[in-house]
């Protein structure tokens, strides 16, 4: 398999991680608060965890994100794909400020650029 396939497939990886993560976070921010003191606070949470259509929509994403890894691992070295898994970063900064109206602040961009480079050292090596 080519190099651009390779990096391909982790990119596709990493955004339906990306996107797992984003149904997760849309779905933890109407759990509300709760009671973890007792048997029952636990019961309660774990309920609304397994009832949330967007926490199913987050397992499938990861599940899907998880087989597109695997078979970047199969076809590359680790010592390649896992820096190149740091992309997921990026797509979490971006998604979060699209979906979640989240801030990019001035740390979290050069953070972000610094990620990038580190990404396009290892892909060039």
């Amino acid at each position: 398999m080519t190099m651009w396939k390779i990096i391909l497939l982790i990119i596709l990886a990493e955004v339906w991680n990306t996107a797992g993560h984003i149904f997760f976070k849309k779905s933890a921010n109407r759990f509300g608060t709760h009671d973890f003191g007792s048997f029952k606070g636990w019961l309660k949470f774990m309920g609304d965890v397994y009832s949330s259509p967007l926490i199913w929509l987050g397992f499938v994403s990861m599940v899907a994100g998880m087989a597109i890894w695997v078979l970047a691992l199969a076809n590359a070295d680790l010592s390649f794909v896992f820096p190149m898994g740091s992309l997921q970063y990026i797509f979490i900064i971006f998604a979060s400020y699209i979906f979640l109206g989240e801030k990019i602040d001035r740390m979290k961009f050069v953070g972000t650029l610094l990620v990038v480079l580190g990404i396009v050292l290892i892909g060039v090596s």
